[in-house]
């Protein structure tokens, strides 16, 4: 396969993918392919965000909201494409079709496409008797399949992370702070905070309304 052949792949695959990921969220996708414009993204009805023929993202006034799932998908779509396959099970089952996006520390991060349904992501461990992954925990949020991986790998410290439950309560906190008369903070903090508040509900609110999976069987 030639490189324009291989860009051509891609792209035809990372469409499919993020134009998947947006409708699931509520985007409305529509085609044009004149000659300047792919297609035309829509959030009610109102244009969010353009794709130009050079496969660049044209607007976004959603608060970078198309840019950051285009991305994130590019990410996982390429990493999918180069990576190998390797032999995993689950339970004593085998799986199958499964790829290895990252390993490190004898953990790993597998994906596995599956035509329609998009890209499920998998974490587990290299077993140490047998050449071949246990897949124990799976995903359909590419982002939560790596925090979980960086986890498990060692390559963060548990401990100095916030869950979610934590952030409620600090966003709850700082929101009573700012609240309170007479004014308990100085201008320059109340950026401040108001910064750490838009990052903790950026973090909160769910970029992809699907459902994880990690309960279910692999």
């Amino acid at each position: 396969m030639n490189y324009d052949k291989i860009v051509t792949d891609f792209t035809q695959t990372w469409y499919e993918e993020l134009f998947r990921r947006l409708r699931c969220v509520g985007y409305d996708i529509r085609i044009i392919n004149d000659n300047y414009t792919y297609a035309n993204i829509y959030w009610e009805d109102a244009l969010v965000c353009q794709i130009d023929n050079n496969n660049d993202l044209k607007g976004d006034w959603s608060s970078k909201a198309v840019k950051i799932i285009a991305e994130e998908t590019a990410e996982y779509v390429l990493m999918y494409k180069m990576s190998p396959p390797i032999k995993s099970s689950n339970s004593g089952k085998q799986l199958r079709g499964y790829r290895k996006l990252l390993a490190y520390n004898d953990q790993v991060l597998a994906a596995r496409l599956t035509p329609g349904e998009g890209y499920q992501f998998a974490t587990g461990y290299r077993s140490l008797t047998l050449n071949y992954y246990v897949l124990d925990k799976r995903f359909s949020d590419y982002s939560k399949a790596c925090e979980d991986f960086a986890l498990r790998a060692r390559l963060i410290d548990h401990e100095k992370l916030f869950n979610e439950s934590e952030l409620k309560v600090i966003r709850s906190g700082l929101t009573r702070l700012i609240t309170i008369s007479p004014p308990q903070v100085t201008f320059e903090e109340l950026k401040d905070i108001g910064n750490v508040l838009n990052k903790i509900s950026f973090i909160l609110v769910p970029r992809v309304q699907t459902r994880e999976l990690e309960e279910l069987e692999l």
